[in-house]
């Protein structure tokens, strides 16, 4: 691993509270004059409001109906049911659809308020651009509007990474990261891998005891050691937490899901660098500049990383396939091209670009971000790769929250941050057209019936159908 200096002090200017407020309420109001409206309209159209009114509107229903001593056993979702639960109480005291849209909204805020609070420190206004290719995402977007815990997730996913970024006394840290890991747990099981970047925070230490290359990783191991101990015992709650679930679902979902989300699927390595490659287009005025210097210096490891992409490119089918979960977001234009021997060249290409780009990406890091970066990509993907389904929905936030914070943090040059800003701006408008054009095609979901009469529910007086349909397009 080739050190990477970090930017100079005198590039980081902190910037004043006033002007860091303005950037995050301006991000929030964005949200929400995006949001509310189709809240407001009752729109039941599209795989967002498919998964709301199939699965989680009616766990929060039924939820509220056994209040106080709900049924944790089996549920419509394949998700632990803690964004369920704090809905279930309001909804029971007669909260309508549109109210606990509007309630639940408060994660969306939480999660890009954190993050735009986060990156504004050193960005100032500039962290307003930077957050509209999130403001601007289905993957993102869709959840703010309808009842869906993915932001939820995101937020308590991004609270542990900012924590592990924090180049503080660590052991308080350490402790508040797992008492967050077991409300992530409580909400979304699939992101049990963030306790991997907890035990790497306690490994590496503060910035003066970071290793600045891969020989000097395993040095000092029983100082090392001694501290990851403790980091990993302030996890164990939440290994605790996902293992009680475990033992009252039999799985890794609840039972009605199981067979449906457990994979794995080997092309998510290779379709995650797919989609760091198409992000990383729009900044490449600032990736170029450090992709030079990079194989100028240390080409090796660019030459070793290409050949990884190309590896995890070629290596799975990459083919369109509705049975292999290779399908929703950008697997759609990977299957107007034709296939070789069941692998895309657009696939091995994306692969291979990716991981040449996350090399540009890391480079632009602190030393200690780095290492912490590659902490939360690796274990990122190996969760990410035990589900079946490979969509693009459970990937995009965490790679904008990556590029966000990685550009907050580089100390990067005025013309570097312009450059950045432009780049921002141009995929906001890429991904706000494919979510537009989303929007303006999703048809209304068909009326269908679950099997154990919860359709049956009723909401304000009035008979509530549970609604689908299909998500292959999103």
């Amino acid at each position: 691993m080739p050190s990477t200096p970090d930017p100079s002090p005198s590039r980081i200017t902190i910037v004043q509270r006033p002007v860091r407020g303005q950037a995050v309420f301006l991000t929030l109001v964005l949200l929400i004059l995006v949001s509310l409206p189709v809240i407001l309209s009752g729109n039941r159209s599209g795989r967002g409001a498919a998964d709301d009114y199939n699965y989680h509107w009616i766990a929060i229903q039924r939820f509220a109906q056994q209040w106080p001593v709900p049924d944790l056993g089996d549920y419509p979702s394949a998700t632990t049911p803690g964004y369920h639960l704090l809905l279930a109480p309001i909804v029971r005291d007669g909260l309508s659809h549109a109210g606990a849209q509007i309630i639940a909204m408060g994660w969306s805020l939480a999660f890009l308020g954190l993050l735009c609070s986060s990156a504004s420190k050193t960005l100032g206004r500039m962290a307003l651009v930077m957050m509209l290719p999130l403001l601007a995402s289905m993957y993102v977007l869709y959840p703010a509007i309808w009842l869906l815990p993915d932001n939820a997730g995101w937020f308590f996913v991004l609270s542990i990474i900012l924590l592990a970024l924090r180049d503080r006394s660590l052991d308080v840290s350490w402790v508040l990261s797992g008492v967050l890991l077991v409300a992530l747990i409580w909400v979304r099981q699939v992101h049990i891998w963030v306790a991997g970047v907890i035990w790497l925070t306690a490994w590496l230490g503060t910035s003066e005891s970071t290793p600045d290359s891969l020989a000097s990783f395993f040095r000092d191991p029983l100082r090392r050691s001694g501290r990851t101990i403790i980091a990993i015992a302030c996890t164990v709650p939440g290994f605790l937490t996902l293992v009680w679930f475990l033992g009252i679902w039999g799985g890794l979902v609840p039972p009605s899901f199981q067979g449906q989300h457990q994979g794995p699927n080997p092309a998510t390595p290779g379709f995650i660098l797919l989609q760091l490659a198409i992000l990383s287009v729009f900044f490449s005025p600032v990736l170029w500049p450090r992709l030079r210097e990079l194989w100028a210096h240390h080409w090796r490891w660019m030459l070793l990383a290409c050949v990884i992409g190309l590896v995890l490119g070629l290596v799975p089918r990459s083919s369109y396939s509705l049975d292999a979960g290779r399908y929703s977001g950008w697997w759609n234009f990977i299957k107007l091209v034709p296939t070789l021997a069941d692998r895309s060249p657009v696939f091995v290409l994306g692969s291979v670009v990716g991981a040449g780009a996350l090399c540009a990406w890391l480079s632009m890091a602190p030393r200690r971000d780095m290492w912490i970066w590659l902490g939360v990509l690796l274990a990122f993907t190996l969760a990410q790769s035990a589900n079946h389904a490979s969509w693009q929905r459970y990937h995009e936030p965490m790679l904008l929250v990556m590029l966000v914070l990685i550009v907050a943090r580089a100390g990067l040059s005025e013309p570097m941050r312009l450059r950045a800003a432009i780049g921002a701006v141009a995929l906001a408008m890429l991904l706000g057209g494919l979510t537009a054009m989303s929007m303006l095609r999703a048809e209304p979901v068909s009326t269908t019936t679950l099997g154990d009469g919860t359709a049956g529910m009723i909401e304000n007086g009035a008979h509530l159908p549970i609604l689908s349909t299909d998500s292959r397009s999103s």
